[in-house]
């Protein structure tokens, strides 16, 4: 059986939910280093990471260099790909096992480094385009939630995220919502209160994976709205269609994936005054139940697969 390793540091919220969700017996999810539970411990890692000293940077690697000769492929996530880890690994494998680099944001301030170096893959094409790495499709995983638990619906749209630069548009959609007579909650991560509209919830923290499902089982449609130039699927458009929630996002390319639908998915031109009253229509249509054989085609397991090919 081909074994294969994914290598990623897991301090994101969805970084532990997807480490935990991984459940097929030929794939092994670890950090790179040993795991520290102390400040202090934590800052003699980091300086250890940082010196000149090989053995030094080997003594905080994690289990995994012990059976490194059992993985047929490593895939080491963006953030994990530094240059000494990556070195260490190289130096290490055989011609039988495939280091791999995965791309799970751009842009990436090493990039010239890693293609150079390393088979890298990206989910974004125009970035895979640029920089001649191979494309290979977003994956979403869903092995720890039970789809079968009823949950109630208690409103009409959620958001999560930062600002960054999506204030306007949040702004005006919530508008749109709110003369709708829609309900709806943006989580936002600021702690710059810049509406006052009582749909925006401002939060000083950052709130957990498991807490951000819990709340799209609860809405009807997830709000996505990207950052200009940007592509690839988000985490927000693999929800959607994981969860079978209807979706709307101002990213137009969504219009070329195979589980594009009318009725799942609104494309929202910011600043067009005509979107309220295809706001309301669109809630109104009856969601598209797309084929399994779609589904699957962004799965992680479909992903793993793909990845070893």
């Amino acid at each position: 059986m081909r074994k294969t390793l994914l290598l990623l540091e897991q301090i994101d919220s969805f970084e532990q939910f997807f480490a935990k969700s991984v459940s097929l017996p030929q794939v092994e999810v670890s950090t790179p280093y040993k795991k520290v539970h102390s400040q202090m411990a934590h800052k003699i890692r980091a300086i250890s990471k940082r010196l000149p000293f090989a053995s030094l940077h080997q003594f905080w690697i994690a289990e995994w260099q012990k059976r490194i000769d059992d993985f047929d492929t490593i895939v080491v996530f963006d953030n994990a790909a530094s240059q000494k880890l990556l070195e260490f690994i190289k130096s290490r494998i055989t011609k039988r096992t495939k280091l791999k680099i995965w791309l799970w944001n751009v842009p990436n301030e090493r990039i010239e480094y890693l293609k150079e170096n390393f088979d890298v893959y990206c989910f974004d094409q125009n970035y895979s385009k640029e920089y001649g790495l191979t494309f290979l499709e977003q994956f979403y995983i869903l092995d720890s939630v039970n789809l079968d638990e009823k949950t109630d619906v208690l409103r009409d749209f959620y958001f999560v995220g930062a600002y960054k630069g999506r204030i306007q548009q949040l702004d005006q959609l919530a508008r749109m919502i709110e003369e709708s007579e829609l309900t709806y909650l943006f989580d936002v991560f600021s702690d710059d209160k810049q509406s006052n509209r009582s749909g925006i919830n401002y939060l000083d923290s950052k709130i957990t994976y498991p807490e951000i499902i819990e709340k799209i089982q609860e809405s009807k449609v997830i709000v996505e709205i990207n950052k200009d130039g940007q592509v690839g699927l988000t985490l927000r458009a693999l929800e959607s269609l994981f969860f079978q929630k209807k979706l709307i996002t101002n990213n137009v390319h969504i219009k070329n994936y195979d589980f594009y639908h009318p009725n799942n998915i609104m494309i929202w031109e910011h600043g067009n005054l005509k979107e309220l009253e295809k706001l309301t229509n669109f809630l109104g249509e009856p969601y598209h139940q797309l084929p399994t054989t779609v589904t699957d085609r962004y799965s992680f397991r479909a992903w793993i697969k793909r990845i070893n090919g």
